[in-house]
């Protein structure tokens, strides 16, 4: 088994538009509101639009209102004002690096909601070369990163590895000297920056007030376009002790800042909230004490549901639960994997029944299990629709706001990251 859970680069196909449609439930994606009559579920494969991916509508008693397959704009959309909404990832046979089939399942889906689902990097993607002229300004290594590939070099050209790049690239260019400049230009083999300005990067600071007892804070300051992260600080660690410290920051414009902060207290679990606004070399403040919920431990499995323990202040707006089966009974599947978002009413749950028996789990299945609670300004609706859109849900923090997740394990739970070899 060769997969990982966590923060991975957050290539998506909207990584290029700039800003995170995620009020009222709908998202991003690129592809718009849908009527507010409707559900749309957007899937992509890297910055590709996938066509033929299985979708399943169905009420709350799980009764298929809908069984149907994405157009060829990885798109489709029906007509319900709530239900389940359940997105089938399967993947081309390789023996040697085998990629089980996923289930995404969105529970308490509503109508005007864009449900993004997509991979960090396309699967099997065939990588090409292109070719970036930077400014002869630039001294000594040159970093390029787009959401399709990165790679490094001396001015005035440097050659990266890419894969499946959108249309619109955005391009964020750092020299050795720390300075930087962010621009987007179409995709070609070969593409022109020559004439952009490279800017020395920016001192701010970073710290934290309102710390619990007895709590470890590290934070950092990303920057990001879409859903693309461009640059990362370095991590900071904050206490009441220490004052604020220093990060060097990109002087930039046109993009957007994620502040990502761990907490861990009393070895209780695993906290990771991220505050998402338009981007400034600004001093950054975190106010630990409003962003903790409760801690979530010991989740466990029955033909009921899921259940697990929560320990501490705060309240949660959703759950993220990621199951990894592993059927004992004969079946045609050897492994799946089930995860799914539901909004939070108590420390348990229900798993949504598919219409595929083989891909319902049982008493007599082996289970590992990764949960979590989530809590975002504007609750479960506005992170619902990006949460798999992402790897980690906090980085669907909507703008001027912010997400929190409490986990168990040493990775939260989201969506599946594989590593291909």
């Amino acid at each position: 088994m060769r997969t990982q859970l966590g923060l991975a680069a957050l290539l998506v196909a909207s990584a290029c538009t700039g800003e995170i449609d995620s009020g009222g439930g709908g998202g991003g994606g690129g592809s718009g509101t849908p009527p507010p009559t409707d559900i749309r579920v957007s899937v992509s494969d890297g910055n590709v639009p996938q066509a033929g991916v299985r979708v399943v509508f169905a009420d709350g008693d799980d009764v298929v209102q809908l069984d149907t397959m994405t157009d060829a704009s990885g798109m489709v959309t029906f007509t319900m004002p709530t239900g389940n909404v359940s997105v089938y990832r399967t993947y081309p046979v390789n023996p040697t690096n085998p990629r089980p089939p996923e289930v995404y399942t969105f529970v308490g889906a509503k109508a005007g909601d864009n449900l993004v689902l997509g991979n960090s990097t396309a699967v099997n993607a065939t990588p090409s070369a292109i070719v970036v002229d930077v400014p002869t300004s630039a001294q000594g290594t040159v970093t390029v990163t787009t959401p399709c590939g990165s790679g490094q070099g001396q001015q005035p050209n440097v050659a990266i590895t890419v894969s499946n790049c959108p249309t619109m690239v955005p391009f964020f260019v750092q020299d050795n000297n720390n300075s930087s400049f962010y621009a987007q230009a179409a995709f070609a083999p070969n593409v022109n920056l020559a004439s952009q300005t490279l800017a020395q990067d920016l001192q701010s600071t970073i710290s934290a007030n309102d710390i619990p007892a007895n709590t470890q804070v590290n934070a950092e300051v990303d920057l990001v376009a879409g859903l693309f992260t461009l640059f990362a600080s370095n991590q900071q660690q904050l206490d009441g002790n220490n004052g604020p410290q220093q990060v060097d920051l990109p002087n930039v414009s046109g993009v957007d800042r994620v502040v990502v902060t761990s907490i861990n207290t009393n070895n209780m679990g695993q906290q990771m909230f991220a505050s998402h606004s338009t981007y400034a070399a600004s001093p950054v403040v975190i106010d630990v004490g409003q962003s903790v919920i409760p801690y979530t431990s010991n989740p466990q499995w029955s033909q009921l549901g899921l259940s697990w323990t929560e320990t501490g202040p705060g309240n949660a707006d959703a759950v993220i639960a990621m199951l990894d089966i592993t059927p004992q009974q004969p079946s045609t599947i050897t492994e799946y994997w089930r995860v799914i978002i539901a909004p939070h009413s108590g420390a348990a749950m229900p798993v949504p029944m598919l219409p595929d028996a083989t891909m319902n789990p049982t008493q007599e299945d082996q289970i590992s299990i990764s949960q979590g609670l989530v809590a975002a300004t504007g609750g479960y609706d506005a992170i619902r629709a990006n949460a798999f859109g992402v790897d980690n849900v906090v980085w669907a923090a909507p703008m001027n706001g912010s997400t929190t997740i409490s986990y168990s394990n040493n990775n939260p739970p989201g969506r599946v990251v594989f590593q291909q070899q």
